[in-house]
């Protein structure tokens, strides 16, 4: 069952990704983005952890799953995990503002920024493809 959740959590993530690549609004090309990056850090916890997750900060959820694979002995995704969110914490905050502000505030976002903002999501992907090809826990 796990892994049928993990695919279509994957699945949903990609497709708000395209979705994000696709539309017009910015605002909402923001919130997709979000939620393609939250959907999949919870899939990858999910598929390596069995574990499902609340919430939707970022920074958090990767540091739930950097500490949990240090504690099981894989420091070298974890320090990978932690370098990433070091490197992008600016950007991870502004995915993780997205989140509310797409909906509620007055605040737009234009093109550049969601560019921008892929591109994170992009390397987040790969970093998180990474850490599942190595990471063997039962």
């Amino acid at each position: 069952m796990s892994g049928v959740l993990v695919e279509k959590l994957k699945k949903r993530s990609r497709d708000f990704y395209a979705e994000a690549l696709r539309v017009e609004n910015h605002d909402l090309a923001m919130l997709f983005l979000e939620q393609a990056a939250q959907l999949y850090i919870k899939a990858v916890i999910l598929e390596l952890l069995g574990e499902l997750v609340r919430g939707h900060n970022l920074r958090e959820l990767l540091g739930f799953l950097s500490n949990k694979l240090l504690v099981n002995g894989y420091e070298e995704e974890a320090r990978l995990i932690n370098e990433f969110v070091a490197q992008y914490r600016s950007e991870l905050i502004v995915l993780e503002e997205a989140y509310t502000i797409a909906r509620y505030s007055a605040i737009s976002y234009d093109k550049e920024i969601v560019d921008k903002m892929a591109k994170i999501v992009e390397k987040l992907y790969e970093l998180l493809d990474k850490v599942c090809e190595s990471v063997k826990l039962d």
